[in-house]
């Protein structure tokens, strides 16, 4: 912890009095920072992880775009607010670690828990005023413009076809039961970026991660985690709501803030087919490759077979 409060001293100008690891996600470590006065919740990436550089590579776009959005629109008190080093960047790197910095919300994440009807209608009004938003913000946002591209479904093709057979027993046990279902997905959704990048759908900010580990209970709910941000279709957010059961609740009140908005239904499935196998590759990726305690290994492997067994539950 001493390396951690020297470089709060010496990067962010901040004099720390307590540093608390506390419950983090996949992306980063994650710890609460106590000062004579406040709070701060840093986030450290571990540059090891086959995982990282994909939490990191967007943080000097969106990390802006959150201060603007936290001090001009009324998501202000909904979205984590930012802070900057003392040199005025928004990361600080070591050798070993990336660093971000946000003030601390106090409450804990809504999980796996389930929302009740006032927090449905939060979370509608958060994402539809996130998406009035867009490339008129003075922000640059040609790096975090939706692509379509799906990367992954060639990783984890090669992947089947190179190294299956030599992988681990416990990853085969697991992949085993879905290996045809998922090369039947990985063909179909190799498909969907041309048909999809045909649509006219408007581009507006999106969160892309927008669930319960992600939404947090304050005062009022708090979306965190922004790694993912990106100017691209509504739907891109809209997906992890669809499959829900307080859809409707949801979708009434986000229509009741974007009156003009109409749903596009195969941008809504590329987005939960894409997502999907996305998901079993960084699970995969992560207990193939990285130097993992056993227990970040177990619980890898226990995510990833449930994104297999779930993979059948999915048709398009």
């Amino acid at each position: 912890m001493d390396k951690i409060s020297n470089i709060l001293k010496t990067q962010f100008n901040i004099e720390c009095t307590d540093v608390v690891e506390t419950i983090g996600g996949l992306s980063a470590s994650a710890y609460k920072i106590k000062t004579d006065n406040e709070s701060f919740f840093l986030k450290v990436y571990d540059k090891k992880l086959t995982q990282t550089p994909i939490w990191i590579e967007n943080i000097d776009n969106y990390m802006p775009i959150l201060l603007w959005l936290n001090e001009n629109t009324k998501l202000k008190g909904k979205i984590t607010r930012p802070r900057m080093t003392s040199s005025g960047s928004y990361r600080y790197k070591d050798d070993d670690n990336v660093y971000i910095l946000f003030d601390y919300i106090e409450g804990e994440a809504i999980a796996n828990k389930p929302l009740t009807n006032t927090q449905v209608i939060e979370i509608a009004d958060i994402m539809a005023h996130l998406h009035s938003y867009g490339q008129e913000i003075p922000i640059k946002m040609d790096k975090i413009k939706e692509t379509f591209d799906v990367p992954f479904c060639f990783s984890l093709e090669n992947y089947i076809e190179d190294s299956y057979n030599t992988s681990p027993d416990d990853i085969k046990l697991i992949l085993q039961p879905c290996l045809e279902q998922l090369i039947l997905k990985i063909n179909e959704v190799k498909l969907l970026p041309n048909k999809v990048k045909q649509k006219s759908s408007k581009m507006v900010l999106c969160h892309t991660d927008a669930h319960g580990w992600n939404i947090m209970q304050s005062e009022n709910l708090v979306l965190v985690d922004w790694e993912g941000m990106k100017l691209a279709p509504a739907e891109a957010d809209l997906f992890m709501f669809a499959v829900k059961d307080y859809w409707d609740i949801f979708f009434k009140h986000y229509k009741a803030i974007r009156p003009k908005f109409e749903l596009n239904e195969e941008m809504l499935s590329f987005y939960v087919f894409r997502r999907k196998l996305e998901d079993i590759w960084a699970f995969l990726e992560s207990a193939l490759y990285d130097d993992l305690t056993d227990e970040r290994r177990k619980s890898d492997l226990v995510h990833l077979s449930n994104e297999c067994k779930n993979l059948s539950a999915f048709f398009f």
